[in-house]
């Protein structure tokens, strides 16, 4: 599960994006040595972590952050666009749109790349998948961002085809370019596949789910039970929850909200439990 993370639900994940921010600055600042990036308390920031970004934030089961990636739309501002135009060959396509939206600011954090075994690097994939789900229900029909050329090895070895926009050229880090990665169903299906999950990975938590389970752990530990498959009866989840939680990760369209508003302020658990 991949946690999405607006406007809307952001009150809910008040140490968790300070995580992630901090997560930032030891990615960015320490590690990459970009230093002039702005640090505030700890924590690493910029212009673009205004109201219309969007996290999308992976964890393990005791909620520790693993990766992280945000997005911002395109049609105001776009940095890549604004901040480094020089990225963008003549007679490329707008990298601003209602259309358009910018990726930037992924990280794994060192617990994450630490971790041996089957699987390893797949989170990656899931948050990109994530990326893509809900950028295709909000007809969104490009990411673009820049890369670090050291990273470009790796990216044509993965499922995702990135294009560069323009020629690489050199920064005070190293050398970059612009990037552009063209969305559809397909593109998004491979990735699923790449990561074993034939269904929606990322899921947007609201109050209505800390109600029925708590916390934002538990709200994960049962998303994550919803997208197992049940073949016999006593497993541990409850199935009344499961599906109602599978229902609502598979309803792009927000109606199966509904089911859960409208028991008004009836206790959740008693009513699940009667």
């Amino acid at each position: 599960m991949i946690h999405i993370v607006t406007s809307e639900n952001r009150h809910l994940y008040g140490p968790q994006l300070w995580a992630m921010h901090e997560q930032r600055r030891e990615q960015c600042v320490e590690k990459n040595g970009w230093v002039d990036l702005v640090v505030l308390d700890g924590g690493e920031v910029d212009d673009y972590d205004d109201f219309r970004a969007i996290y999308l934030l992976g964890f393990d089961d005791d909620m520790l952050l693993e990766v992280g990636l945000r997005l911002h739309p395109t049609d105001e501002r776009c940095m890549l666009a604004d901040k480094f135009p020089h990225l963008i060959a003549p007679g490329e396509t707008p990298k601003k749109g209602f259309d358009v939206w910018e990726a930037t600011r992924l990280f794994t954090t060192e617990i994450y790349r630490a971790k041996k075994g089957p699987g390893r690097g797949a989170r990656v994939f899931e948050v990109w998948a994530a990326a893509m789900e809900l950028a295709l229900v909000n007809k969104v029909s490009r990411f673009v961002g820049m890369i670090d050329m050291s990273l470009y090895p790796g990216i044509l070895n993965s499922p995702i085809d990135t294009r560069l926009v323009g020629l690489p050229r050199p920064y005070a880090y190293g050398v970059v370019a612009g990037s552009e990665i063209a969305l559809s169903p397909d593109l998004l299906e491979r990735v699923r596949e790449a990561i074993g999950m034939d269904g929606p990975v990322g899921y947007h938590v609201d109050e209505f789910d800390l109600r029925a389970f708590g916390n934002l752990a538990a709200v994960q530990r049962q998303v994550v039970r919803a997208q197992i498959p049940q073949f016999a009866p006593g497993t541990a989840r409850d199935e009344t929850l499961a599906a109602e939680t599978l229902y609502r990760l598979n309803d792009v369209f927000g109606q199966a909200r509904r089911i859960w508003a409208d028991r008004g302020s009836q206790p959740f658990r008693q009513a699940f439990n009667t």
